[in-house]
């Protein structure tokens, strides 16, 4: 059992709080919807010991997160390129410019622009061009899969590979550890080949499972969802059926995550204050995969886990 922020309630009280200053929710149904997936739970656990104000804001930031790709899958606010370009245009501004967006400008815009505030407040200058990086990766991610969807492409196995990390913005997760984990360390640290493997594992490890646990909601959802999704992709690759392609799926994830076990020890390559705080960035890497499996399968609603002739309920290393 993954550990859990001594703050949960009291993170959970401030976000359903602020979907509702900013209008995120349309109605009591949609409040309750969003109540039952149990957002800051996933927050407090895979962010179980950081400061208060700044779990407080990420969780903003990640069912912002959730919302957005809510109204994409359903068409509501990118119904074509122009829409598309216009969205990442407003969401850059606001990041580089420090474009200040109202309710007038829309509950989306508005919500953003008040938690890059907030982050601002709280975060390095080198750390808001990273965030800001990460942010313009997620959408080349977006913009890729919504190109293809309109053009009828199918991802294959190593372009989906590379690219899964930026759509499901896992990239953010790790990334914001120097806020949300008070994990610092150098770029140099970051790129040695050990670290950045674990990482890459971790974000991966996540995005895979999530593949798992959402594709049967992706899949009543969206026409081309399923297609989006590890076990469509390996499902094609191989010729499976759902079931086996599943099956598959889930082997992969476990020697990735068989592969980051492995690889953790070897990690420790610096001096000693360093290695110090690269056990530190391990371990939470470590607490975002377990986290994700936990919330996903115990905490939330969001995801029901029927997947017609496959066994319903998938058992993953963790």
């Amino acid at each position: 059992m993954g550990a859990i922020h001594p703050l949960v309630n009291e993170i959970e009280e401030h976000t359903l709080q602020w979907l509702l200053d900013f209008k995120l929710v349309e109605n009591y149904e949609i409040y309750l919807r969003y109540k039952r997936n149990k957002f800051p739970l996933f927050i407090a656990r895979t962010f179980p010991h950081g400061d208060f104000i700044d779990i407080c804001t990420w969780c903003d930031l990640n069912s912002l997160l959730f919302i957005v790709d809510d109204l994409f899958d359903a068409n509501d606010i990118i119904k074509d390129k122009d829409s598309f370009e216009k969205f990442q245009t407003t969401i850059m501004d606001i990041l580089i410019r420090h474009r200040s967006c109202t309710p007038k400008d829309g509950p989306v815009f508005a919500a953003f622009s008040d938690i890059w505030g907030r982050l601002c407040l709280r975060s390095t200058r080198s750390w808001q061009r990273k965030f800001t990086e990460c942010i313009r990766k997620m959408f080349d991610g977006l913009y890729w899969q919504f190109k293809n969807i309109h053009l009828g492409i199918y991802p294959g196995f190593d372009e989906y590979l590379k690219i899964r990390q930026y759509l499901g913005a896992s990239h953010l997760s790790t990334d914001s550890l120097e806020v949300t984990g008070q994990i610092y360390l150098s770029e140099d640290v970051y790129r040695h080949p050990l670290v950045s493997r674990l990482t890459e594992l971790s974000r991966n490890c996540v995005c895979f499972a999530n593949d798992l646990f959402s594709l049967s909601k992706e899949s009543e959802e969206s026409q081309n969802a399923g297609e989006y999704n590890l076990v469509g992709v390996m499902k094609r690759k191989y010729g499976l059926s759902w079931e086996g392609a599943i099956e598959r799926t889930a082997g992969y994830h476990d020697d990735l995550v068989r592969e980051f076990l492995f690889l953790s020890p070897k990690a420790f390559q610096f001096d000693e204050g360093t290695n110090a705080m690269v056990a530190k960035y391990v371990r939470a890497l470590e607490i975002q995969m377990i986290a994700n499996i936990e919330w996903s399968t115990q905490d939330t609603d969001r995801y029901p886990h029927i997947y017609g002739d496959a066994p319903r309920k998938i058992e993953l290393y963790n």
